[in-house]
């Protein structure tokens, strides 16, 4: 599929971005009438560029003076290139240096220096300037690239700058169109006839129209109406693309810059991030523990606490293991990248990358195993990463999938790792399910014949155990696909009997107490008494004046029903195995002997007709003709 990119042009205030943008487009990004007036960005500008090769490109120029810091951090939040523009007559400027600093944190990797203003200067100055450009990005990924020339009155050095694009383009692998939507909105109008449209850089996947999306952290339900690309309505857009989206039935009141918008059910807003941070050497005072700060995440802002791990304070120039506590919910993603501020000072001191979105606070009483599995996503450990999701997610299969989103590791590793653990027996494969760790399997079927053993002891009436029953006792959350395959299992090496639906021990059975014996005897002597006369439970409870409990002598008929002692009709009332022998004998001889069968043949059969006598004690059972 097609790649498409995003380039920002960053800088100090009045060094020349705009005028960068505008020779390259022939579209002035300052559209505001403050920009116009006051000569300088305020918001972030887009314009489309196409290269010679016929690429599409998007030109994000971001605001260069302090006073628009946060509209900056905005527009290189989603870059995927950068050109760091400095003017040849004013040199390294503080925006300069801290627009580079973002740009780390931001983990662009491709991009190059322009050198601007260059008709303003002489040979020696812009000499000089190129020495001193050379020493500022030495450690950076600007490392080694073109630092060009560059006059927007000339255009001196605009041919090398499209070239240089052309070939840095070529390194950049695009934005992960496989995975699901997601998208930081960046910019919110309303439209007279087509209501709210919000616009942003697609993140991740494509964006039909019409899709259901949600918008987060609020968790609206909307879709698509209509897809718009540098003005130019589309059926869909891809990862890399600037889009313009709006929205069916959310009113302008309902959504705001530094919201996002994703696949239903992809990503979870969440107030806990755990993350590594990297203190600037500039920042001029530690980072103290649950000291408070400004957090920058893609296009949202919120404040957070810091919970520093294993440590009281974040020294300047130093790494840490860190959870941010935040003040409302951000719809982030481990692997998104992130910059920090202290509070009020409009100043970057540090950034870094969110490792996990935890379920709970960090606690030092399991800091041990946090750090560890931290620690592990950091070097990239697959194999202590994936044991990890394995123990976090006991009852349930793990898609490789799921691992690379919730990790930020690449899918290919992801399940090439899983692949050789399959293979070597560590863990086990549920096709269309997913992965279950194998440990945790061997503990569940090892423990399941317990379980069936203690739901009949409990109940020494019950012949089974239902397999509701049985996972209610092993474990409730426990996925279906694991759970059948253990029974199936033990049902093939005989230490499970499956009957009906139920499942027993072989050679399992539970002594009842002596009082309920008694009630057998008393209920199996009733029954042989009663030959062929079926009876129920509230016959012999009433027969013995209500002396016993009722629904006791049900549960024993049925207990000795599924014990085969007595056989339940449909009514509900029980004979014994040895007269309905003999009430089919009777019914064999009689069709013998006329064919057929009759309801007139009752009376024969059974000594009664259509009509069951009633039992009471000593009376006798009717009589019956045996006939030969």
């Amino acid at each position: 599929m097609k790649k498409f990119i995003t380039i920002g042009i960053a800088g100090h205030v009045d060094h020349g971005k705009t005028s960068l943008s505008l020779s390259l487009t022939g579209i002035d990004t300052d559209r505001l009438q403050e920009e116009k007036r006051r000569g300088l960005s305020i918001v972030p500008g887009i314009a489309p560029l196409e290269l010679s090769s016929g690429k599409q490109i998007a030109l994000v120029d971001v605001p260069g003076h302090i006073d628009f810091f946060k509209n900056t951090i905005r527009g290189l939040s989603s870059i995927d290139m950068a050109v760091l523009v400095v003017a040849a007559d004013d040199g390294i400027m503080p925006q300069t240096l801290e627009h580079l600093e973002i740009l780390n944190f931001y983990k662009v990797k491709n991009g190059f220096v322009v050198l601007s203003k260059a008709d303003l200067v002489d040979d020696e100055t812009l000499e000089l300037a190129e020495l001193e450009i050379e020493d500022m990005i030495s450690g950076t990924f600007f490392e080694g690239k073109p630092i060009i020339p560059f006059s927007a009155i000339d255009l001196r050095g605009l041919n090398e700058i499209r070239l240089t694009m052309e070939e840095e383009e070529k390194k950049i692998a695009g934005k992960a169109i496989q995975s699901s939507f997601r998208l930081w909105i960046d910019q919110v109008r309303s439209i007279t006839g087509f209501g709210t449209v919000v616009n942003g850089t697609v993140l991740s996947g494509i964006i039909r129209q019409n899709d259901l999306i949600h918008l987060l952290p609020s968790g609206k339900e909307t879709r698509a109406r209509f897809i718009e690309v540098h003005h130019q309505k589309v059926s869909q857009a891809v990862a890399g693309q600037r889009v313009g989206i709006n929205l069916h039935k959310v009113t302008l009141n309902e959504v705001q810059r530094g919201m996002a918008l994703a696949k239903p059910e992809s990503v979870r807003p969440t107030k806990l991030l755990n993350v590594e941070l990297h203190l600037l050497k500039s920042a001029y005072k530690p980072i103290k523990n649950r000291q408070r700060v400004k957090l920058y995440i893609g296009t949202s802002i919120v404040n957070a606490l810091v919970v520093i791990m294993e440590k009281e304070q974040l020294g300047p120039g130093e790494n840490g293991l860190v959870q941010f506590r935040l003040l409302k919910h951000a719809p982030a993603l481990p692997g998104d990248t992130f910059v920090i501020c202290l509070l009020n000072i409009p100043a970057v001191i540090g950034g870094g990358a969110i490792l996990e979105i935890p379920l709970e606070k960090y606690r030092t009483v399991k800091a041990k195993n946090t750090v560890q599995y931290l620690q592990a996503l950091q070097e990239g450990n697959m194999r202590v990463v994936i044991d990890h999701f394995f123990n976090m997610n006991l009852n349930h299969p793990v898609t490789g999938a799921e691992i690379a989103q919730l990790t930020a590791l690449p899918d290919e590793e992801v399940e090439t790792a899983i692949r050789s653990m399959v293979e070597n027996r560590e863990i086990l494969s549920f096709e269309g399910h997913g992965f279950f760790g194998k440990t945790r399997y061997q503990t569940l079927k090892r423990k399941l014949p317990e379980v069936v053993e203690k739901i009949l002891t409990e109940n020494p009436l019950k012949m089974t155990a239902t397999p509701e029953e049985i996972k209610q006792q092993l474990a409730p959350s426990l996925d279906e696909a694991p759970f059948q395959k253990i029974l199936a299992e033990l049902c093939n090496e005989r230490k499970l009997i499956k009957t009906g639906g139920a499942f027993r021990i072989r050679n399992f059975s539970v002594k009842l107490s002596a009082e309920r014996e008694r009630l057998i005897t008393m209920l199996l002597d009733y029954a042989r008494e009663s030959d062929f006369v079926p009876f129920n439970a509230h016959t012999f409870w009433k027969l013995h004046k209500r002396k016993f409990n009722k629904n006791e002598i049900q549960r024993l008929l049925d207990y000795l029903h599924i014990r085969k002692r007595l056989i339940c009709l449909n009514n509900r009332r029980f004979l014994t195995p040895q007269a309905m022998e003999q009430i089919k004998n009777r019914v064999e001889q009689i069709i013998k002997k006329n064919g057929s069968i009759t309801i007139a043949n009752c009376k024969e059969i059974l000594g009664y007709g259509r009509t069951v006598p009633g039992r009471s004690i000593g009376y006798p059972t009717p009589p019956l003709q045996t006939r030969t």
